[in-house]
Parts: C-alpha cells; sequence; structure tokens
C-alpha cells in the first residue's frame, strides 16, 4: 500500500473507531496501541492513559514515559527494544525528534503506529504544532509527508472522549 494511502486509512480508522482517552481529560495523555489480544477486532487502533510521571511534561519526560512503556492494561508499545531520545530541537512549532537506529527498523502500519502515538503525545507540550521525527539522523523518504500533526490523526473531536464520558 502507498505511505499516502496507508496514512488515509488510518486516519480514518483512528476516527471511526474512537480514538479513546482513558483517564483524566484535563492533563496531559500518553498515546499507545490498542492491544489486539484484549480488544475487539474493530476497536480503537490507539488508545491513551493519563501521564503520571514524576517529572515535567516536557519533550524529554513525556517521550521517556512513551519508551517505558504503557501501565494500565488493554494497551501495548508500539516502540522497538531499545529505542532511546538521542536528542531534540523546537523551533517556529516544529518538534524535531532525533531517535536511535531502532526506529528505522518500523514500517508501514507499524510505522505510522508509532508516528502517531509520538506526535499525538507530544502535540501536547506548549509550543508544538508539528512533529517530525528522524531516526540516526535521517528522515524516513517513504512518508508522505515529513512534518506531521495531531489533527491528522483524529478527525472526529468526539473520539477523544473516554467511553461514559
Amino acid at each position: 500500500m502507498r505511505p499516502a494511502a496507508l496514512l488515509a486509512a488510518l486516519a480514518l480508522a483512528l476516527s471511526l473507531s474512537g480514538c479513546g482517552g482513558s483517564g483524566d481529560s484535563s492533563g496531559v495523555l500518553l498515546y499507545f496501541c490498542a492491544d489486539p489480544a484484549r480488544g475487539t477486532p474493530h476497536g480503537p487502533a490507539i488508545r491513551s492513559q493519563p501521564y503520571q510521571g514524576p517529572g515535567g511534561t516536557g519533550v524529554e519526560e513525556l517521550v521517556d514515559a512513551l519508551l517505558s512503556g504503557p501501565t494500565q492494561g488493554g494497551l501495548t508499545s508500539p516502540f522497538p527494544e531499545g529505542l532511546t531520545l538521542q536528542g531534540w530541537s523546537l523551533e517556529d512549532g516544529l518538534l524535531t525528534l532525533s531517535l536511535s537506529e531502532q526506529y528505522g527498523g518500523l514500517a508501514d502500519v507499524s510505522l505510522t503506529l508509532a508516528d502517531y502515538c509520538l506526535v499525538l503525545t507530544l502535540s501536547q507540550v506548549d509550543g508544538v504544532d508539528a512533529v517530525q521525527i528522524q531516526s540516526a539522523g535521517h528522515t524516513y523518504h517513504s512518508r508522505s509527508h515529513q512534518t506531521m500533526q495531531a489533527e491528522e490523526a483524529i478527525l472526529d473531536q468526539e473520539a477523544l472522549s473516554a467511553p461514559g464520558d
């Protein structure tokens, strides 16, 4: 499947399936993949859990929390083992992440899910409007575009609400 079509399909799936939050809607959320073994085949691709880290809610703290994996049941990490944050910069609303070479092993839907778990989480940081992700200093040429925004993944704002909200 072409990268643009894959991204469009994922965006549609996220909006239709309810990229649901599951916790305090006033705080920062961490986004992970829904565990397919614990969900329904037509459930959301990405779900969230509240960030409850000991530190602040800056880029490094949120990336560390994502790479540590979910603490809530029904979620799984989209990130490869051993992945680390090598560096980051924020300029004019564009957050550029430099991740270790393990991220380069992701492809297709796995890459898209990992990308948007990062984008959805880090777009909550003050001053971040868009995210660009590099692995070992290189961008992915297979992506239809290099700069990603949270709005691309969540088309229906009602889908952000947890069931029963």
